[in-house]
Formats: C-alpha cells, sequence, structure tokens
C-alpha cells in the first residue's frame, strides 16, 4: 500500500471529504471544482492506493490517521 505523502494535497482533501459520507456533487459544490474532476481525483487516489472502491479508499484513510473534513461553522 502506498503512504499519504504519495497523494497531492488535493487528493488528500477529496480523500477527508470522501470521509464524511459526501457524493462527488457535493465534494465537487464545496472544493469548487467539477463533479467530474472529483472522478478523476478519485480514480488517482485509488490508483495510488491499490484499492477499487470509496469504502476501500476510506478504509485506508482512517488506518492511516486522514480524518474527516470537518466545516467550520462561522460566528
Amino acid at each position: 500500500m502506498s503512504c499519504s505523502a504519495d497523494l497531492t494535497s488535493r487528493e488528500l482533501e477529496i480523500l477527508a471529504l470522501v470521509l464524511t459520507g459526501r457524493t462527488n456533487k457535493a465534494i465537487a459544490k464545496e472544493v469548487s471544482i467539477s463533479a467530474k474532476t472529483v472522478e478523476f481525483h478519485l480514480d488517482n487516489i485509488y490508483r495510488k492506493l491499490g484499492v477499487r472502491s470509496r469504502v476501500m479508499a476510506g478504509i485506508w484513510a482512517l488506518k492511516n490517521g486522514i480524518r474527516e473534513k470537518t466545516r467550520e461553522i462561522p460566528s
């Protein structure tokens, strides 16, 4: 398996958002990119981690200390 250093900062951001259960469309909106670009990043993540699915990537992320990206609520 790969280490998180092999993932770009954008890929790590996408992976953290996957952990929140967001859809590709919701992730795209959150980071201001297209859903197709999210799909592209996910394909790269799967390839780099040697996994085949969102669930497997999520499990890898949790085992390697990547946590859900929480959205801060402005006060």
